[in-house]
């Protein structure tokens, strides 16, 4: 509400979205990454902007147009109808063009209705060619809101895995405080636990256990959730 919501609320305006996009991958290169999945913002020209700068560079990336109705300002949310109709209209458009891959992206359980779910869910199954991008079990307070909005899982993983959404080319970001049953569905559907060390660091949200989840055949990746980093 004080930092992240704000500043994504001034990529409704294209131009800002344009030059925030040269920015961010000029300091992607200054860094040596030349390869990254994004969350964008809930807009679509913010979005295309992201991919547009992409392609210029020719840079092999992987994006995608954040999906949330529910549990934000009203700036900022969609709904079920336009998470699908605009992603949809985004994975035509940048899908697969030169080096360029879409990853449907909702931002997480809390922020998205059953509705939105379900959504999410049809766009999976209609675009298994596309990667899929959210977190997982980042702190304690945001399972615990997840399981008291969606009661009939069994735990955070579960409502991820109602919707289709666990499988090879699922990139779950976190994955902090996971039980032994989300480790075997992890595992199970060969999706990917992506470690963000500095912001789980900087928000003390808890430590990873690479070494259990390694012994567990869970898919790991390291990331950064920038957003919520150092600076």
């Amino acid at each position: 509400e004080t930092y992240t919501f704000r500043q994504e609320a001034r990529f409704a305006d294209k131009v800002h979205s344009q030059v925030q996009a040269g920015l961010f991958f000029d300091e992607l290169i200054y860094h040596g990454v030349t390869t990254a999945a994004v969350y964008t913002t809930s807009h679509p020209d913010a979005t295309t902007a992201f991919f547009e700068e992409a392609e210029t560079r020719s840079m092999r990336m992987i994006g995608g147009k954040v999906l949330m109705d529910r549990s934000a300002p009203e700036d900022l949310i969609d709904t079920a109808q336009r998470a699908y109709d605009e992603s949809k209209q985004l994975i035509e458009a940048w899908h697969d063009k030169g080096r360029l891959s879409y990853a449907i992206t909702p931002r997480f359980a809390i922020t998205s209705s059953n509705d939105q779910m379900s959504a999410i869910e049809s766009l999976v199954a209609e675009h298994p060619e596309c990667y899929v991008q959210t977190h997982l079990a980042e702190n304690l307070f945001e399972i615990s809101e997840t399981l008291r909005l969606f009661a009939d899982a069994k735990d955070y993983t579960d409502v991820y895995e109602q919707y289709g959404l666990l499988g090879p080319k699922s990139l779950f970001g976190h994955c902090i405080h996971l039980s032994d049953r989300e480790r075997d569905a992890l595992s199970a559907t060969g999706s990917v636990a992506v470690f963000c060390p500095s912001s789980n660091a900087f928000l003390g949200s808890g430590l990873f256990d690479y070494e259990g989840l390694h012994a567990d055949n869970v898919r790991l990746a390291i990331g950064s959730d920038m957003g919520a980093g150092t600076s």
